[in-house]
């Protein structure tokens, strides 16, 4: 129907105006995050977790937070290698579409992949000029296509990262942060393994194995909570941190898909 030019006629259209207005300035708010354009990013509760947050003085986990039901030894429980994705197809490639935005360019850069496995979603045809490999099974990392060395380490027996300070262009972690025991440690390393400006991604779904997830991540099992709690590993490790929140799942109702959020740290 045709809108009339005058008297009350006019107040669907200025409404809808309006409405598109602010709905094209809240898209484009979310565009960017760290300083990096994320065009396939979304405003949602988990994009706004951090927005105002008012941290506490101290880091506000503990060892009970941070101790899975799983107390063994970590290179036992991948002892043989789980050749199988932890996340649904549409979430991978919104991971991948996310990497494209935040990787170095093709041929140039040096990047680190922390806990990571036979795949670590970055783009198909993409290779750094170096990429490290760090995780817990030999056969996995062996057959990871876009790494140049591999490195077997337990991150929860020693979080410190064997290189030299600011080494890397980039670090990425691809859905095993909820396994971290020790955050903090592993973040500061991060923190003085990246060169300056580099980026920190920190990329979950709402997969994980039960019994090795940390249990503040089930409490409760929300992606903002988890975005809240990557924030706090951020917030309250060493060294300073700009921090935001790329919400990249893929359309579709909760339940209809698996979400993915990526946490990003820029090195200030």
């Amino acid at each position: 129907p045709k809108w009339s030019r005058q008297g009350r006629g006019m107040f669907p259209t200025m409404a809808c105006r309006s409405a598109l207005a602010l709905l094209a300035m809240r898209h484009a708010a979310a565009l960017v995050v760290c300083g990096v354009d994320v065009p396939h990013a979304k405003l949602s509760a988990a994009s706004r977790a951090l927005d105002g947050v008012a941290w506490p003085q101290s880091f506000p986990f503990g060892a009970e937070d941070l101790t899975p039901d799983w107390k063994g030894n970590d290179q036992m429980f991948y002892l043989m290698p789980k050749l199988v994705q932890h996340a649904g197809e549409q979430s991978r490639e919104c991971l991948t579409q996310l990497y494209e935005c935040t990787l170095p360019p093709s041929g140039t850069g040096e990047v680190l992949d922390l806990c990571s496995s036979w795949t670590s979603h970055y783009p198909k045809e993409w290779r750094a000029k170096r990429c490290v490999a760090l995780g817990l099974n030999a056969l996995e990392l062996g057959l990871n296509p876009s790494k140049t060395e591999w490195l077997v380490q337990d991150l929860n027996r020693n979080p410190k990262l064997p290189f030299a300070k600011e080494s890397f262009d980039c670090v990425t972690n691809s859905l095993s942060v909820d396994y971290l025991t020790s955050p903090l440690e592993v973040f500061s390393e991060m923190h003085r393994v990246l060169r300056p400006g580099g980026l920190a991604c920190m990329a979950f779904t709402n997969r994980c194995f039960p019994t090795k997830v940390v249990p503040v991540w089930t409490r409760p099992f929300t992606e903002a909570h988890h975005a809240s709690i990557v924030g706090s590993y951020f917030r309250f490790s060493e060294g300073e941190w700009e921090v935001g929140v790329a919400d990249v799942s893929p359309d579709g109702w909760t339940g209809q898909r698996d979400p993915m959020v990526v946490v990003i740290g820029r090195k200030v």
